[in-house]
């Protein structure tokens, strides 16, 4: 990649590029039109400054025959909207100019709070694109993440366009001159899905994007990702120095859907977050209009709960001081509300958030006569659109900041997998009521035969951390003394996990969990107490947490 500022190949791709992007997109339209089901790409690269839509296609297959498609702008690669039995399969996406600079530390301050960095000679310049607050930590020679160190937060300044400085809310005494850096924008992702069917990705690679690998919102689901590849990149043009990061953000996000994915020998690494996170969504309780009808508020604009939510699906209403489940109801209808709300109502209900709730839509739920009584000021949560059913069977997933995996769905399987060279815990399987609110309470999961090394280092050891095992059963909450046992029937079986300095195995508002045949080397080993400050401690191995009914051989 040459050295031009972003700004100015994003006007060469807005007014150069845009035949191409065309040609592509008129040689998939063309071949659709004429009534093809397999359309077979005929270039070796394409470069798009507009994103690919697939619409409506069902019993498709898109071939890219060995094609790279090139982003010139950070949006999203490609689009399914109401595709159904569709395949994408021989295919490469990367971004020019890439999503995310990296550069090397040159100075460190006394009180390891503030360094000052220079970017690496072929990357893009240190714009406000860039000049992001969350900077991310290699090892000098680029080859791994920095385990050592903890997440960064603070602010980035812009000395000049190849030279920054990072002052950090918190002191990290691993930093250190000549460490390399990434700062990464989040933007779009690669591949978009809504309102589609089945989806089957194979023999896919991507090298970068924006945000998140693959994101699905509000579909059918059961989209299978076979020989999927997240991974770095090649060399830019002109660089001297390999690339830090593959996606800027999770490589799969997968939410608000009926059946979740099905992951067969994909290998992901140097995500800027987690390998796969699976979640539904809690919602509150903010007005109830009568004895079956009420409204419900959500931080963002206008989405598809509508659509995805049928007539049937069970509500399971739960108790806003510890999330215990205390009754269920059907859903009747779930639609807009014509009622208007302010942003003061909204902070009641999502105040973690401070001052970043910005949109909201309030929803009206009706529900069938009979079921529990509705009282304002309760959440719910819906499971029927948790991503349930998933299976991720022998892939590997290694180097990068987040979870492994990040499970917030039930009746799946998670088997022969390795995970590897990650800063926090490989497996994660639980509910996440605070904060986020991406929902939880899982049941019916098999966690069998994963190898697991070197994982939950620095991020792990923190006080405020709730996930404290390399395989976690876990609970996000607002109050961890009397937890609701709301993970239930979970089997951890025939894993092998080596070098992690928080537990092997760490189980919390958990209840019937069978442990067997699993062989922990060098465990527990840390000198810090993960979650301290939320009132964990006795940091063991094995370490059983307000569990119950766990059974171990």
């Amino acid at each position: 990649m040459k050295k031009f500022t972003f700004a100015i190949l994003s006007l060469l791709a807005g007014t150069v590029l845009t035949a191409a992007q065309s040609e592509l997109q008129k040689e998939i339209n063309t071949q659709i039109s004429a009534g093809k089901k397999v359309i077979k790409l005929t270039r070796p690269e394409y470069r798009s400054a507009k994103t690919i839509e697939l619409r409506k296609l069902d019993g498709v297959t898109i071939d890219g025959n060995g094609a790279k498609l090139v982003m010139t702008r950070p949006v999203h690669a490609l689009r399914l909207n109401g595709c159904r039995n569709t395949t994408v399969k021989n295919l490469t996406i990367d971004y020019d100019p890439l999503p995310f600079t990296q550069g090397v530390i040159t100075a460190v301050s006394p009180d390891c709070r503030q360094i000052e960095f220079a970017i690496d000679e072929g990357y893009p310049d240190l714009t406000a694109a860039y000049a992001v607050g969350h900077p991310h930590l290699f090892q000098k020679d680029g080859k791994s993440w920095k385990l050592e160190a903890a997440d960064l937060y603070g602010k980035t300044e812009i000395l000049d366009a190849r030279h920054g400085r990072f002052r950090a809310n918190k002191p990290e005494p691993a930093l250190a001159p000549g460490d390399k850096l990434a700062l990464n924008m989040r933007k779009n992702g690669a591949v978009y899905l809504t309102a589609c069917g089945p989806i089957r990705f194979e023999d896919l690679t991507i090298y970068t994007c924006p945000s998140l690998g693959f994101c699905n919102r509000f579909s059918e689901g059961g989209d299978e990702l076979v020989n999927v590849k997240l991974t770095r990149g090649p060399r830019p043009e002109g660089a001297k120095a390999d690339r830090l990061l593959s996606t800027c953000a999770d490589g799969l996000n997968y939410a608000y859907i009926r059946r979740g994915p099905k992951l067969v020998n994909c290998d992901f690494s140097f995500m800027g977050d987690d390998s796969v996170n699976l979640h539904s969504v809690a919602l509150p309780v903010v007005r109830v209009l009568n004895g079956t009808t009420f409204d419900t508020l959500r931080p963002y604009k206008s989405e598809g709960f509508p659509r995805i939510i049928r007539p049937g699906d069970k509500l399971r209403l739960l108790d806003p001081s510890d999330y215990s489940v205390i009754g269920e109801a059907v859903i009747e209808s779930f639609r807009p509300s014509p009622r208007k709300y302010d942003r003061e109502t909204l902070k009641k209900f999502y105040f973690n958030r401070g001052d970043g709730l910005r949109d909201w839509t309030a929803y009206e739920v009706k529900l069938a006569p009979g079921g529990t009584a509705v009282k304002e000021g309760q959440f719910f949560d819906i499971p029927a659109i948790g991503a349930n059913g998933f299976e991720i069977r022998d892939s590997y997933f290694h180097d990068h900041r987040g979870r492994g995996l990040r499970i917030m769905a039930s009746d799946g399987v998670i088997e022969n997998n390795r995970f590897e060279r990650i800063k926090h815990a490989a497996i994660t399987a639980g509910a996440e009521y605070g904060y986020w609110r991406e929902a939880g309470w899982v049941k019916n999961i098999q966690i069998r035969n994963n190898v697991i090394r070197d994982v939950g280092r620095n991020m792990m050891l923190q006080p405020d951390s709730y996930a404290n095992g390399a395989i976690s059963v876990f609970a996000r909450l607002e109050d961890y003394t009397s937890p609701f046992k709301g993970n239930r029937n979970i089997t951890i079986t025939g894993n092998s996990i080596e070098n992690c300095p928080a537990a092997g195995i760490f189980l919390f508002a958990a209840d019937g969990v069978k442990l067997q045949d699993n062989r922990l080397t060098r465990t527990a080993y840390g000198d810090k107490t993960p979650g301290a400050n939320l009132g964990f401690s006795g940091l063991k191995p094995v370490w059983i947490v307000n569990s119950a009914n766990v059974t171990s051989k």
